[in-house]
């Protein structure tokens, strides 16, 4: 078969490579799409202190079963793959509502081969519902992919409290930012304000009935603007959906008393120290959250958002392109031309 293979840092090409085999009491799916990721975006620049070379990465998947020895899920299933494809539900974090962060967890193209391929193999442990939901017939199976991301938002926007009547600023206008838009104007976000400096995902952005406000930091000032919206309050939300710590650093001058900051964008590894004013956190009370995954639940509601057109993932993907061209997919993603970008293993 036809695979993205990592062989370390800015060293990956498709290559041809043994089609695996359909494990004992397991299945083996051919994959229909995966989405481009920017946790693998960063993978494939830096390499991941779990993931050891040479690798396929892609965490995304959506398929459909083509060969099984699992009663459960037949040939010509079409299903969408938890990338927390194992979890062991004994550890502490299993037991105490925290699955996201389970000690034992194995995640689709981390610890096990990925999605970058037109096939995966899913042994006997990974065939549960947590680790595989099913597909309603007929849908198309480039937009599924987006429930990845999406569980994230929602978990994280969960988690925080986003809540009705909250004020939100959102800086980054990528997949991540404008699905946090659309998730925080469902949760009862009075206004959502983005921030993004690039011109052409700004543009995308604004196709958005969820956000309320753009503003160009290249352009105006983001703290001027928040605090004219607020008449001098401040947000009570501010969510950073970019990879630079100095973005995150201002995400805490944009808040009013009590407010929280979810920290969304990864940093990169050799750079993820950042300078707070600890005496601001201190006296304005502030909150700061992280955002990892998202418990099992999680994902098969968002895979339901996404299917039930609740959230509709066509405004999201804006590339569908053969997985031979993946290079051309993170020069998209990179360039701020594409918000989600779908590959296709068969084209």
């Amino acid at each position: 078969m036809e695979a993205v293979v990592f062989r370390g840092p800015n060293d990956f090409s498709l290559e041809e490579v043994e089609t695996p085999k359909c494990p004992q009491k397991g299945v083996l799916i051919k994959v229909d799409a995966v989405g481009l990721c920017g946790s693998d975006i960063r993978t494939f620049s830096s390499g991941h202190k779990d993931v050891t070379p040479p690798h396929i990465l892609g965490h995304e998947v959506a398929g459909e079963v083509v060969e099984s020895d699992n009663a459960n899920y037949p040939v010509g299933e079409k299903v969408v793959l938890n990338p927390l494809i194992k979890l062991c539900g004994e550890c502490y974090f299993c037991k105490n509502g925290l699955k996201n962060h389970c000690s034992n967890k194995k995640v689709l193209g981390t610890e096990m081969p990925g999605g970058y391929a037109q096939y995966v193999a899913l042994p006997e442990e990974c065939c549960t519902d947590d680790g595989i939901v099913k597909a309603p017939e007929g849908f198309n199976l480039d937009l599924i992919p987006l429930a990845e991301t999406l569980s994230s938002v929602y978990s994280t926007q969960e988690f925080a409290n986003v809540k009705e009547g909250d004020i939100v600023v959102v800086i980054g206008a990528g997949p991540l930012g404008n699905l946090h838009s659309a998730v925080a104007k469902a949760r009862g976000a009075k206004k959502v304000i983005i921030s993004e400096p690039s011109e052409s995902r700004l543009d995308m952005a604004t196709r958005f009935t969820t956000t309320d406000d753009f503003v160009n930091p290249q352009y105006g000032d983001l703290h001027d603007f928040v605090m004219q919206e607020t008449e001098g309050v401040g947000a009570d939300v501010v969510i950073t959906a970019c990879p630079v710590g100095s973005v995150q650093v201002e995400a805490t001058h944009l808040l009013k008393p009590r407010g929280k900051v979810i920290l969304f964008g990864g940093l990169p590894k050799d750079n993820c120290h950042v300078a707070f004013d600890s005496n601001l956190i201190h006296y304005q009370e502030l909150v700061l959250y992280g955002g990892y995954a998202y418990a099992p639940e999680v994902f098969a509601k968002a895979v339901e958002l996404i299917t039930s057109g609740q959230i509709d993932a066509s405004q999201f993907v804006t590339h569908v392109i053969p997985l031979r061209d993946i290079k051309k997919g993170i020069d998209l993603v990179k360039t701020g031309e594409a918000i989600k970008v779908v590959l296709k293993p068969w084209e």
